[in-house]
């Protein structure tokens, strides 16, 4: 029993300690919180508070995928295979807005 739980701790010597797993997962909650408070901030552009989501959405989507996926301690091979599709669907995302008039991508003028 001894010689497993010795052998866990050297192996565990790459991945994060719990103190960093706690401060991350803080990091998660402030930004969830973040995240639905700008929805209420009333007058926010589109524009703005659709970039402010998107890139919290992003900075979440690192910290769950390097931390607790351990992501930040493998080959950056494995990172290209979560950071590029990561890209793919903001873009389709973006697209899905602009073609449903969620976000207007160029403003229209009045005529």
């Amino acid at each position: 029993m001894a010689e497993s739980h010795a052998a866990a701790v050297a192996h565990s010597g790459g991945h994060a300690s719990i103190r960093t797993y706690i401060n991350v997962a803080v990091a998660l909650t402030i930004l969830t919180t973040l995240e639905v408070a700008s929805l209420y901030i009333p007058g926010i552009p589109n524009w703005l508070l659709v970039t402010a989501l998107i890139v919290m959405a992003g900075l979440k989507f690192f910290l769950v995928v390097g931390f607790f996926m351990h992501l930040r301690y493998d080959s950056s091979v494995m990172r290209a295979l979560f950071v590029g599709p990561l890209f793919i669907a903001i873009l389709i995302i973006l697209a899905l807005m602009a073609l449903f008039s969620a976000f207007i991508l160029l403003p229209h003028h009045v005529l």
